[in-house]
């Protein structure tokens, strides 16, 4: 089974649509936008990295950054591919954002440098 990564979340609709991780030393948002011509949520997660300033916005609960916050998508993964824990609220499997990762980074847990 593979190693499950705890997660925050905003906007839920069947799984999180909005979701902040740390994988390695980085952090990351994904984000399932709702698209108003479909009438439903994007059916992958667009991945964005996040700077370490959203951290302190992350543990006060707040949610504000991400619309202030200037973000490069750096991939997407389909959301029916992301797996997550039985509550679909808690952690997932970050393994996909493996190759976004530098190949020294793949195996490092999280912390600041």
């Amino acid at each position: 089974m593979a190693k499950m990564t705890r997660f925050r979340y905003v906007e839920f609709y069947d799984v999180p649509r909005c979701i902040a991780l740390r994988y390695g030393k980085r952090l990351f948002l994904l984000q399932s936008a709702f698209d108003e011509d479909l009438d439903d949520y994007e059916s992958s997660y667009s991945i964005f990295e996040l700077p370490e300033s959203a951290e302190d916005s992350l543990k006060k609960g707040l949610w504000d950054f991400v619309g202030k916050t200037p973000r490069t998508c750096v991939g997407q993964v389909p959301v029916a591919e992301v797996t997550f824990d039985s509550s679909t609220r808690n952690e997932l499997d970050a393994s996909f954002l493996d190759g976004l990762m530098p190949s020294q980074g793949a195996n490092e847990t999280g912390g600041r440098k």
